[in-house]
């Protein structure tokens, strides 16, 4: 089943290199509600044994890496983009080179059937085309009794700040873009696949008490969704200047502004 269009012009500028996804990385380790991370309890659903080999799909820098070799798991990762490709075969490389790296399409894996014990494709699906053929890829080279996580945002997740979005967009004559292309609402995409699969859920939030760090937040991915983006990107400080005026307006009143998120993984066993 085929997905709608990707903008691939646009992939290209967010995920050339990773800056913008550590920012959001950093935000999530610095102003969240609970205690521990979501890395961590995504690891805990991987569930693998030491030894056992893993593909990390849409791999990014490796944020996931280093939890998994400390755990004595061997990783082969993929990334259609070179820049994240390079700065996970680099940290790779500082980890003792317990992580291979290829510059690959997540819709033809460049691996061996039933090749892999575990699967990982984390907060990655919603930018695949055909996403039921990424997922069928993914299931080709799983071993048999092999594991399959797929981590991804429930639906309506960061919604306080979606918004706060539409509104900035609105006072500076943009229109909104929906967000949403894969979530856990999706599970019937994921069993087509993966019959078995089962849903897991994490709740949290972010908390900021100054509105820098969510502008920051909100300028390393949500800015950009707008209807006919200007490719000169000339929008993006006339929306920050509007979220910030609207941030500001929160934090004076209540003291805080506090964006519910929540997001999970489907597990399937094969």
């Amino acid at each position: 089943m085929a997905g709608d269009s990707v903008d691939f012009a646009y992939l290209a500028y967010q995920y050339g290199d990773a800056e913008k996804l550590w920012a959001r990385l950093e935000t999530h380790e610095r102003y969240s509600e609970q205690q521990g991370t979501f890395r961590d309890w995504l690891i805990g659903h991987v569930a693998f044994e030491r030894g056992m080999l893993v593909a990390d799909i849409g791999c990014g820098p490796g944020a996931y890496h280093a939890a998994i070799v400390e755990r004595g798991g061997r990783i082969v990762a993929t990334d259609l983009s070179r820049g994240m490709a390079r700065e996970a075969l680099a940290s790779g490389r500082r980890m003792g080179g317990a992580v291979a790296v290829a510059v690959a399409d997540a819709q033809a894996l460049p691996l061996r059937e039933a090749s892999v014990e575990r699967v990982m494709a984390n907060h990655m699906l919603y930018h695949v085309p055909d996403r039921e053929g990424a997922l069928r890829e993914m299931r080709r080279v799983l071993k048999r009794r092999g594991r399959a996580v797929l981590a991804t945002n429930a639906a309506g997740n960061y919604a306080a700040l979606h918004v706060l979005h539409r509104a900035a967009a609105r006072d500076v004559g943009f229109e909104a873009a929906d967000a949403e292309r894969f979530t856990l609402d999706d599970v019937a995409l994921v069993r087509a696949v993966f019959p078995g699969a089962r849903v897991f859920e994490r709740r949290d939030a972010l908390v900021f008490r100054e509105a820098a760090p969510a502008l920051r937040f909100y300028a390393s991915y949500r800015i950009d969704g707008i209807e006919r983006r200007p490719a000169d990107g000339s929008h993006r400080p006339l929306l920050l200047g509007a979220m910030e005026r609207r941030i500001k307006e929160i934090i004076e009143r209540d003291g805080v502004l506090r964006v519910a998120k929540s997001a999970g993984c489907f597990v399937a066993d094969v």
